[in-house]
């Protein structure tokens, strides 16, 4: 630093003084019967402060006390619930792995059976089911008057 800047911050410094006849402002002073009311209202204050303080701890211990077990149980129950439901899901895998055997099965049968079924339609299709219908009247009338004529040995 120089001489130059040395001596601007003296003057600076002279400047911003208090003149010599200007009195020295006084500091508060309060007064002790003050002292003693501030005193109680901070004492007001912090009973206030702690009661509710110990509200909080009261609600915390409750919480503590109460609500964790409670969700305790309802995530044992959710486990054990998730854990049928993990069962159910190989049961039904199981069953259907049953009913995709039992399909493949069916149509197996059905391949192997496939011929003699239309066959068996096809011979089903072939009677004469007016030629039956015809043969069975014409035994009801061979076959009523004999059973009428048995019938009066009774």
């Amino acid at each position: 630093m120089s001489e130059t800047d040395t001596n601007q911050i003296k003057n600076e410094a002279q400047q911003n003084e208090l003149p010599k006849d200007t009195p020295e402002p006084k500091a508060f002073k309060p007064k002790p019967d003050e002292l003693v009311r501030i005193a109680g209202k901070q004492l007001f204050y912090q009973r206030i402060s702690a009661c509710c303080m110990v509200v909080i701890a009261l609600c915390v211990l409750f919480a503590v006390l109460k609500v964790v077990p409670m969700v305790e149980t309802t995530l044992a129950h959710i486990n054990d619930t998730a854990i049928k439901a993990q069962e159910s899901l190989v049961q039904v895998d199981e069953m259907t792995d049953g009913l995709n055997e039992a399909s493949k099965n069916l149509n197996k049968l059905v391949d192997e059976n496939a011929e003699v079924m239309t066959d068996a339609v096809k011979s089903i299709s072939e009677i004469d089911f007016e030629g039956l219908n015809q043969a069975i009247t014409d035994l009801q009338g061979a076959v009523g008057p004999l059973a009428n004529f048995f019938g009066k040995f009774r």
